[in-house]
This record gives C-alpha cells, sequence and structure tokens, in this order.
C-alpha cells in the first residue's frame, strides 16, 4: 500500500518483479507481504516504462460520466455495489466479497496499476460526482497486448447509457495510451444487459466460450462465457443519447 516508494523505484529503473509472501514483519508481531523491485548492472538508465500510464488530468470523462482511479476512500460504494446479488451472480465464482476483500482491492489499486496488472475505475455522475458504480481493466495478456474489462453499476445509475459511455471511454484510453491490440470482455449468456452495453459501444461478439468457468457448487455444470472484442481499427459509435 505504498505506491509513492514504488513510483520512485519505477523512476530509478527497478522493475517489478513480484511478491515476497509475509515477508515484511510488523511492530505487533503480525506479516505482510512485500513487493520485490530489482535493478540490474546492466539495465538500461532511466525510468522503467509502464504498461498502464496514469491517466490524463487523473480522469478520463465525456462530461456525463467520469473515470477516476479506484482510492481507498471508494470502499464504502464499492462494498455496497458488489454485494449485490445481481453483481455477485456475474461473478467469477457467485460468492460476494467481504469488507476486507473491498478493503484490500481499493488500498492496492494504485499499485496494481503501477506494477501494470490492473487498472482499477470509480465510475462516477461527471456533474456531481458521486461515484455509481466502478469498470476495471484487467492486464491479462501484457505479451499478446490484450486485456479483458469488467463494469457494473448501482441500481439508481441503471438504464441512462452511463455503462456504455463508461466502456466507450476505457476502450479509447486501452486501444489509444495504453496501446491494447485487443479489448475483450466476457458475459454470462443470460446477461443481456451487460450484452447491450457492449454491443452499443462497439464491440463485436465473437462466439461461445463453452464451460469457460469454473461450476459454481461442487457437481454443477460450468457455465459458457459469450465473448466480445474491440480492435483498435473498430469505429466508436456515436455517444448514446
Amino acid at each position: 500500500e505504498n505506491p509513492a516508494s514504488q513510483r520512485v523505484a519505477l523512476a530509478a529503473g527497478f522493475h517489478p518483479e513480484g511478491v515476497r509472501r509475509a515477508a515484511g514483519a510488523g511492530r505487533d508481531g503480525d506479516r505482510y507481504d512485500l513487493l520485490a523491485w530489482v535493478r540490474l548492472a546492466d539495465d538500461p538508465p532511466g525510468p522503467v516504462p509502464r504498461l498502464l500510464p496514469d491517466l490524463p488530468d487523473g480522469r478520463l470523462t465525456d462530461t456525463v460520466v467520469t473515470l477516476r482511479r479506484l482510492t481507498p476512500a471508494d470502499a464504502e460504494v464499492l462494498y455496497r455495489l458488489h454485494t449485490r446479488a445481481e453483481v455477485v451472480a456475474t461473478r467469477v465464482r457467485p460468492v460476494a466479497p467481504t469488507r476486507a476483500d473491498i478493503d484490500r482491492r481499493c488500498a492496492v489499486a494504485e499499485s496494481d496499476w503501477l506494477t501494470g496488472r490492473a487498472a482499477d475505475f470509480a465510475l462516477c455522475d461527471a456533474v456531481t460526482g458521486t461515484m455509481v458504480g466502478g469498470c476495471a481493466l484487467i492486464y491479462d495478456e501484457p505479451a499478446t497486448g490484450q486485456a479483458m474489462i469488467g463494469y457494473s453499476l448501482l441500481p439508481g445509475a441503471r438504464g441512462r447509457g452511463l455503462a456504455t459511455r463508461a466502456v466507450r471511454l476505457l476502450a479509447g484510453w486501452a486501444c489509444g495510451p495504453v496501446g491494447l491490440a485487443r479489448l475483450w470482455a466476457g458475459t454470462a449468456p443470460w446477461n443481456t444487459a451487460s450484452q447491450r452495453v457492449l454491443d452499443r459501444a462497439g464491440f463485436h461478439r465473437e462466439g461461445v466460450m463453452r464451460a469457460r468457468l469454473p461450476a459454481p457448487t461442487p457437481g454443477a455444470r460450468r457455465p459458457d462465457t459469450v465473448l466480445w472484442s474491440f480492435l483498435p481499427t473498430d469505429p466508436h459509435p456515436l455517444p448514446p443519447r
């Protein structure tokens, strides 16, 4: 949870190498993980190029919705969002996160961004600044330039085209400054609302990945996933009305 020190390491030419589990010892006897940062004698001088750059002016906006980096102050709203039954049902395993899970996610959001693992966003109403949902880019295949996106909204913000706008903003950043070759998303076959968002945001439906996800309970059938993709050469549709 020390992004300031991590920025120093990157600027000094150190590369993130991995996590040393429980390598740090606290004063009260508890142990915590440490990120390992390494610089070799023959590494080139200068800062290390980042997979996920900072946002221009700290945000992406179209004047209706704004995306900004998730912070520890967003934990309460994110917990309310991700413990809703309809949101839990779309998780890879349909189990609600604990408050400690959400606190941890918010605490390491900047670190995940700096190390190139993920860009976690608070989705906000651009007029009021109120957080109404969340979305994320998971850089799951850096070697091939591919990343996955996900998104969800609180009930009061649904039906207004905000998710579509957020996905379009995220796709533009991912295929522009980030330089991705391919952005993909997966939806449950029954999640037609999420599929409409992707269709309106310019994504293409590629097909069904059969039995892609783990079974929700022992002995249950493995769920399928409907696969969607967006390429830098795909046209952005007009903003939703």
